[in-house]
């Protein structure tokens, strides 16, 4: 069965994703999805999303404790330059050519491993009866809290850099495994607090029990006695200081910073991480 879903925008994709998992285990079990303990999993999922837009003011860094190396990791595990580059070629020869129809691909990498090759294809597509492009983007599995939102922002930069900010691009995903976290959820409670969206239709079901269980506990424990370190990370976003600061401190990333390093200089061909190009980038200016 596949699950198909359509949104406005990235960012509300993001956001009624997870609301959806949120309130819906016994509608998910129906549709070949299940519950292992702190995951609730859906398979075939299948989301239009008319506009590619995330916030620029959303604070990675407040809601999740990512920094900027999170974003750089990103680019440098899964996107090479070349591939990007030889894409937005492509692209560019169909739109000098007023071209009505076109299908171009480009595979993402996993250049550390660390990745999972979650994210495997990205393609652009121009079709007859619509004025703007639609990116197809293709990923083996989705944690929906932490990582949804991060990777529809690479799709939007990624079709930045081949059409310039002001194009309207849709994005159509396809991915063979979504879940959802519950440590991990808890954070969205930072970005809209869960009890304002929590539905109970005369109990709650076990999925929202576990949620607010754990969501009591990070708030109000004492973060060093959490054994998990990926769960401390998530106590250590919820709990705040007497300024309203993550315990993790306060270091903002918001979505307006996280860029593709544009291509100005024609770099060779082993060049193929930003973090190379960078650096190539460096030893040319001091020459």
């Amino acid at each position: 069965m596949i699950s198909e879903f359509e949104y406005a925008t990235s960012q509300e994709a993001w956001e009624k994703i997870n609301e959806f998992f949120l309130n819906n285990q016994d509608e998910i079990v129906k549709r070949d999805g299940a519950r292992y303990g702190p995951q609730l999993i859906l398979p075939n999922v299948f989301i239009y999303i008319r506009k590619a837009w995330v916030d620029p003011k959303f604070d990675f860094g407040n809601t999740f404790g990512y920094r900027k190396q999170k974003w750089s990791g990103l680019l440098n595990n899964y996107v090479n330059m070349n591939y990007l580059d030889l894409l937005k070629s492509q692209v560019h020869v169909k739109l000098k050519k007023k071209t009505p129809h076109y299908n171009l691909s480009m595979p993402f990498d996993n250049s550390h491993g660390s990745g999972k090759n979650c994210l495997l294809s990205l393609t652009i597509s121009k079709r007859a009866n619509l004025s703007h492009p639609i990116v197809t983007f293709n990923l083996r599995s989705s944690e929906i809290t932490k990582r949804l939102l991060f990777d529809l922002l690479l799709v939007q930069r990624i079709a930045e850099y081949i059409f310039g900010p002001k194009e309207h691009i849709s994005i159509q995903l396809f991915c063979g495994n979504m879940y959802q976290n519950t440590e991990s959820f808890t954070m969205y409670d930072i970005h809209k607090p869960i009890e304002s969206i929590l539905v109970v239709d005369g109990k709650m079901s076990i999925w929202q029990e576990r949620l607010m269980e754990v969501l009591t506990k990070f708030k109000t424990c004492i973060p060093s006695t959490i054994t998990y370190k990926v769960h401390r990370r998530s106590v250590n976003q919820l709990q705040r200081d007497k300024n309203g600061h993550p315990l993790s401190g306060d270091k903002p990333m918001l979505a307006g910073d996280c860029t593709i390093f544009n291509k100005d200089l024609d770099y060779p061909e082993d060049c193929i991480t930003e973090k190379q190009r960078k650096a190539f980038k460096r030893k040319a200016k001091k020459k």
